[in-house]
């Protein structure tokens, strides 16, 4: 089918749904009005029943129309910041699309133009461009433009084929929009209907918006750009984990901008970065139709005429910021680090979170001491002595994880009294003055010693964990750099919990519950939304609205404080002996075995378990817990990949495991 036909037919398919239900209404009071000419009683039931259907419609109509895909970020005005407004005007005249009349700055690597339209895309509305903050730091002002070509252009024209992709937007954000209920039900078939008819209309679309781009900047720009776009989004997510969550661990304020800016620029990330940007275009797979991998848009691109522009602006895209020592912090504060403590340089952070961390880890080995019952000091002369007894499994074993496969505990034994001993090594040259830790844009933070040599704990500690007889070896060696053997720190005590993403509600007992999946245990509290209330959700923006910040409040709240709510329940993963999960098309069962003796640390009610079976390989006493899906349930984060490195090889699953979006 050829596009015009497409653009037509999606277009007269969305009026329809709109037109159907308005002509059943008007026909149901037709026949009501034509039926009481004739007999009072039938026309009663009739025109009941158009009331019926009509607040049917109207509820229906209302929640989906209250969905509100509304503007992120930060708004920047024209004259605030003239050159980047300049350049948005100037890429949009040459896409031959209509300005945008909202700029906003965000923390994504992208750039993305929404449009606020009414009746589901039927009527245009007012058009927002969002720009990623890490685009200026990591893009040219001319690279910059060709992304906002791809993207300005999707919104450019007043064509049918441009009606039926603002149509399937509009659609598509609408269903994303909603909880589950019979009015999601039922507008999902026509989302569905509508990206199928319009997949090749945005196919052309986002193929048109890299030709406008070849237009602005010429060929090899456009084909450059494309590839470090992907390579720069790489580098932000590697940023974000290995750089900016130091900020949050010391309660600082980095310069994000610069220090991406200096992740960017150093030679090791710039190789590792347009290798594996490489490697993920070649792997990447066209999972919808309407989307065009990026190997897919680079071959269309190859085949385009070669003009190149009369000149390009290699200036960093940072250079359009007006006053960006002061507007650039400004939007990084409200954007990324709001909350956090004063603002220190990327060394004196990179210092205080490498210090922070090795204390933490010397507690760990500490508490792994502790708690092995295994006779030593928790101190580092302790720790040698009872290596070179041959003690080191049993001492070790509190820090391990409880999940890992037979197979895996003798290797992780060593990877992890390596990494805690030598933190608690480090750690004490630190506090004594004689090393300090040094910012490297290429990896983690570098030791260096008060000569100036540099230090890898791992090298100096890893040979002796992994043969005791070279224990006295080390013993010698770490006097000889000043080690105080009786170094140590309080056993640390247990880590808050980290939530990986949470279920709501499942079923527990016949009871609805909330499921939260931490890295420590499963947290459950008890769903007091009522089935009707969950299902007009679905249907009622109010609701809906109301449930999200419902969930949202929840999912904000420190785990330590949801388990002192009334009702809570904790299922600590030490507890879990086995875990199987039953799935099938539409849902799923997780059934775990627990020890619930003397010596569990869960806090579950025997109201929710029940007993184990018989034939279980366990000579000792276990409960069984059984937590299955509901047909509306919401999800937030990523809550099966969680459970599965929760619970490690532990669970068993009939099926592949579900994937997290």
């Amino acid at each position: 089918m050829r596009g015009p036909w497409r653009a037509a037919l999606t277009s007269a398919l969305h009026i329809g749904f709109f037109a159907v239900p308005a002509v059943l209404v008007l026909g149901l009071f037709g026949i009501a009005a034509y039926a009481l000419r004739y007999d009072f009683g039938n026309g009663a039931r009739a025109a009941l029943a158009g009331l019926v259907v009509a607040a049917s419609i109207a509820v229906m109509l209302r929640g989906l129309l209250g969905v509100d895909d509304g503007p992120r970020g930060i708004p920047v005005n024209g004259d605030a910041q003239p050159q980047l407004w300049r350049t948005v005007r100037k890429v949009a005249k040459t896409a031959e699309a209509p300005e945008p009349d909202e700029l906003r700055i965000t923390c994504d690597t992208g750039v993305r133009l929404r449009e606020r339209t009414r009746l589901l895309g039927l009527l245009r509305g007012t058009r927002c461009l969002e720009v990623g903050l890490p685009l200026l730091a990591g893009l040219t002002v001319t690279e910059l433009s060709v992304v906002l070509a791809q993207e300005l252009s999707k919104g450019g024209g007043s064509t049918p084929e441009a009606l039926a992709c603002r149509i399937r937007d509009a659609v598509l954000a609408t269903e994303r929009g909603l909880t589950a209920g019979p009015t999601k039900w039922l507008f999902s078939g026509h989302a569905r209907l509508c990206a199928a008819l319009t997949a090749p209309l945005v196919r052309t679309r986002t193929l048109r918006g890299d030709a406008i781009a070849v237009r602005l900047a010429g060929k090899r720009t456009t084909m450059a750009t494309l590839r470090k776009h992907v390579g720069l989004q790489l580098g932000w997510r590697d940023y974000t984990k290995e750089y900016l969550s130091m900020a949050a661990r010391v309660e600082h304020t980095p310069d994000v901008l610069l220090g991406f800016r200096s992740f960017l620029e150093n030679q090791h990330r710039k190789k590792d970065l347009a290798e594996r940007a490489k490697e993920t275009i070649s792997a990447e797979r066209a999972d919808e139709p309407s989307r065009p991998t990026v190997s897919q848009r680079l071959e269309a691109l190859k085949r385009a005429s070669s003009g190149e522009p009369d000149e390009t602006d290699d200036r960093p895209a940072v250079a359009l910021v007006r006053n960006p020592r002061k507007s650039i912090p400004a939007v990084e504060d409200r954007l990324l680090v709001e909350g956090l403590g004063t603002r220190v340089p990327w060394p004196e952070l990179a210092r205080l979170a490498a210090d922070h961390d090795v204390a933490v880890r010397a507690g760990r080995l500490s508490s792994a001491v502790v708690q092995s019952g295994v006779e030593a000091e928790p101190n580092l002369a302790g720790v040698l002595a009872a290596m070179h007894r041959g003690e080191m499994n049993d001492l070790i074993n509190p820090a391990l994880n409880p999940g890992l496969s037979p197979e895996l505990v003798d290797e992780a034994v060593v990877d992890t009294m390596t990494e805690l001993l030598g933190a608690t090594v480090v750690d004490a040259l630190v506090q004594a003055g004689h090393a300090q830790h040094e910012l490297d844009w290429s990896g983690p933070p570098k030791l260096q010693l008060a000569d100036g040599r540099a230090l890898d704990p791992d090298k100096l500690v890893r040979p002796a964990v992994a043969d005791p007889r070279l224990v006295p070896g080390l013993h010698r060696h770490l006097l000889h750099l000043g080690v105080a053997l009786d170094h140590e720190r309080p056993p640390s005590e247990e880590p808050e919990p980290k939530l990986s993403g949470m279920v709501s509600p499942v079923r527990i007992a016949k009871k609805p519950h909330d499921l939260f999946v931490t890295d420590r245990g499963l947290l459950l509290l008890p769903n007091r939304t009522g089935t009707l209330r969950r299902l007009l959700a679905g249907a009622l923006a109010r609701l809906r609205r109301t449930e999200h910040e419902r969930l949202e409040r929840l999912a904000e709240t420190p785990v330590a404080e949801l388990r002192e709510l009334d009702g809570s329940q904790w299922v600590d993963s030490r507890d879990v002996a086995t875990a199987e999960l039953h799935r099938d098309v539409r849902s799923w069962e997780l059934s775990m075995e627990l020890y619930l003796d003397d010596y569990a640390v869960s806090e579950l009610s025997e109201s929710l378990t029940e007993p184990a079976s018989e034939d279980s390989a366990s000579e000792e006493e276990l409960a069984k817990l059984r937590i299955s899906s509901v047909t509306d349930s919401f999800e937030r984060g990523t809550p099966y990949s969680g459970l599965g490195d929760l619970l490690g090889a532990r669970l068993s699953a009939d099926k592949e495991p579900h994937s997290d979006e």
